[in-house]
């Protein structure tokens, strides 16, 4: 099983985001994101569920305890259509997520 520092580093380049990108999303440092990627200090239990949370995946997973993802929303109450879109949508920097709600919002309101 993978470290959490190890964790938390791999998650964040999968999605391409930098320290501050990640450090801003949750809250936190950039330098207190770089020390638990290090393992030079644990994040507390509240940027934990945080980090799962953006992640969409098991605080369990995260900290290195599993090495099931543990999606957040189970998996089988999704339809594959579903599935894709989210993954399309956790692959995005925070910015693009931001611009992707407003423009599906314009897009419902726009409809009526």
């Amino acid at each position: 099983m993978s470290s959490y520092g190890q964790r938390i580093r791999e998650l964040r380049e999968e999605r391409g985001l930098s320290l501050m990108s990640l450090a801003k999303a949750i809250g936190v440092s950039d330098t207190a994101i770089c020390k638990w990627e290090n393992q030079l200090a644990e994040p507390k239990l509240s940027y934990i569920l945080r980090m799962a949370d953006f992640f969409n995946c098991s605080a369990d997973f995260l900290m290195g305890r599993s090495d099931e993802l543990g999606w957040v929303v189970q998996p089988c109450l999704l339809t594959a259509e579903d599935k894709q879109i989210l993954d399309i949508f956790h692959a995005l920097s925070p910015r693009m997520r931001e611009l992707a709600i407003q423009t599906l919002k314009l897009w419902i309101t726009t409809q009526n």
